[in-house]
């Protein structure tokens, strides 16, 4: 899933549910919401695809704007269960780095290789289900942010 999926999920929740509930919960909402179709391509082609890396690249500047926005506002909780809700890519974003910035992902551990396995819906076509998910939180998520 999208981090911009990812960043809502982990807000509604943190505007939803009581501390310290929130944080297993956002944090579990990430692999549910990997397990659902999604948008990508296979691994080997990542490296060589202009599209996947302008998606992933706008995505992410939606998702710190998310963020920022939660910040600029002082919903701390919103904030906070976003990151929560993304960190479990965070390994991504590490591996990325720390391998010549090569999107063809190799696992490196068990917590890896089960996070990789469950994206076993991640397709082309999965953006329209990531574009629907985000138009079904998003109004919900701008209502919590003005409360």
């Amino acid at each position: 899933m999208l981090a911009t999926n990812h960043a809502l999920s982990g807000g509604l929740i943190g505007a939803l549910l009581p501390l310290p509930i929130a944080i297993p919960v956002a944090f579990a909402s990430h692999f549910v919401l990997d397990a659902l179709p999604h948008y990508g391509i296979p691994h080997k082609k990542r490296n060589h695809s202009s599209m996947y890396r302008w998606i992933v690249f706008s995505d992410t500047f939606i998702a710190l704007s998310i963020a920022l926005i939660a910040a600029l506002l002082h919903k701390w909780r919103m904030e906070a269960m976003g990151w929560w809700a993304w960190s479990p890519d965070g390994l991504w974003v590490l591996y990325y780095f720390t391998h010549g910035r090569n999107l063809h992902i190799t696992p490196k551990n068990r917590f890896m290789s089960f996070h990789l396995k469950i994206q076993r819906y991640e397709r082309p076509w999965g953006i329209w289900f990531d574009l629907l998910a985000a138009a079904i939180m998003l109004p919900f998520f701008i209502d919590q942010l003005l409360k």
